[in-house]
């Protein structure tokens, strides 16, 4: 094969020609394929909608229930994600708690008061009470892995699943 020869300049040319428009034509379909995904993802995401406290999972309706007497809810909806429902509820003294799908609370914060001490784990209040004992509870966050809990002076405290202090965050 005689390289020099303006036949196998051409093919050269061609063959790369061709692969590169192969490679354009894929990354025009990957990136067409990411964009309808994404905008079918956004439609489906963030679907919220006012409910009425008897349309809350019933393990909510009785915490909320024994835990709050008296206290009544000011607004309730549900939040459904892509892959996840859950509830958010806000009370007229204030107070927000955040349920998971069957119910259990996520999280409960204040704006005006202190967390009731009955909600908080012992071991936590224990805590709290040893190591920070001019600070209240104003919020408590339950994960899988860990317990947050975050303080009047905003200081935030991380406990593992067996309550054991394990860090904090200023």
């Amino acid at each position: 094969i005689d390289r020099n020869s303006n036949s196998f300049q051409k093919r050269v040319v061609i063959l790369s020609y061709q692969n590169t428009n192969k490679a354009m034509k894929t990354k025009l379909i990957i990136t067409t394929l990411l964009m309808v995904f994404g905008f079918a993802t956004n439609a489906q995401a963030d679907d919220d909608r006012p409910i009425q406290f008897d349309q809350l999972p019933k393990r909510a309706q009785q915490f909320l229930t024994e835990s709050f007497p008296g206290d009544r809810v000011s607004y309730a909806k549900m939040e459904r994600d892509l892959f996840d429902v859950s509830y958010e509820v806000i009370l007229v003294s204030g107070t927000k708690i955040e349920f998971v799908r069957n119910g259990d609370w996520k999280e409960i914060s204040t704006r005006f008061a202190t967390i009731d001490a009955k909600l908080i784990p012992q071991p936590i209040l224990e805590y709290v009470k040893q190591h920070h004992a001019n600070r209240d509870i104003v919020a408590i966050e339950r994960e899988h892995k860990y317990y947050e809990v975050k303080l009047t002076d905003g200081m935030q405290l991380r406990f593992d699943r067996s309550f054991r202090f394990i860090g904090w965050d200023d």
